[in-house]
């Protein structure tokens, strides 16, 4: 957040010093009723940028992904790619409160797939129509299909639940221009640094 984004470096290298896994996320999402007020402490895409940048120096083995000969294969793959899933909800993952609703994700508790003191989780599990539906997403069906033309697809990660919460309307499938421009600051870093390293290796 605008809050930390000064500070959170220290506190991931101290992590890292005593064997802690430790990730960064430097895209606030809207509250699950829609409220915005809390994106005032979101990151511009500069300062997004920033974070990216710090992030990449800092990552031995996304450098090596980066350099990878089969970097531009995997970028393709994502990006035209109308069949790539868009997240694990549903298939890998679900989230559980202390009132028994069952929620895909920890942010998404507009979208209640049963709940406990009703239905067994294994019910909910496997026969939950909202989880079918979420399971059965693609890329093709985000924006219409404008998700799978973007040639910025392998450096963003859809994520319906920012979609929904910041959508007045709720809809997970509505794309939210915020995370595009990310997308295309990430690749602009990405592919930057890339260019630079390739080119001191061949000179």
């Amino acid at each position: 957040m605008k809050g930390n984004k000064d500070d959170y470096g220290d506190v991931l290298r101290w992590c890292h010093e005593h064997k802690i896994r430790a990730q960064t996320d430097y895209i606030m999402m809207a509250q699950y009723n829609h409220e915005t007020s809390n994106l005032a402490n979101r990151l511009t895409v500069e300062e997004a940028g920033k974070v990216i940048s710090d992030i990449m120096a800092d990552d031995v083995d996304y450098q090596k992904a980066i350099l990878a000969p089969d970097f531009v294969q995997r970028c393709n793959e994502n990006q035209f790619n109308p069949e790539r899933r868009l997240c694990g909800v549903g298939i890998s993952s679900c989230c559980m409160v202390a009132n028994g609703n069952v929620y895909p994700c920890a942010g998404w508790q507009e979208m209640i797939l049963g709940n406990l003191n009703e239905t067994p989780l294994q019910e909910i599990w496997d026969n939950s129509e909202k989880i079918k539906w979420l399971r059965g997403l693609k890329m093709k069906d985000l924006g219409g299909g404008e998700c799978c033309k973007c040639d910025k697809a392998a450096f963003c990660a859809p994520c319906m639940v920012r979609n929904a919460n910041e959508s007045p309307t709720g809809n997970p499938l509505e794309i939210n221009r915020h995370f595009c421009a990310v997308a295309a600051k990430n690749k602009q870093i990405v592919l930057d640094w890339r260019n630079e390293k390739l080119k001191a290796v061949s000179k």
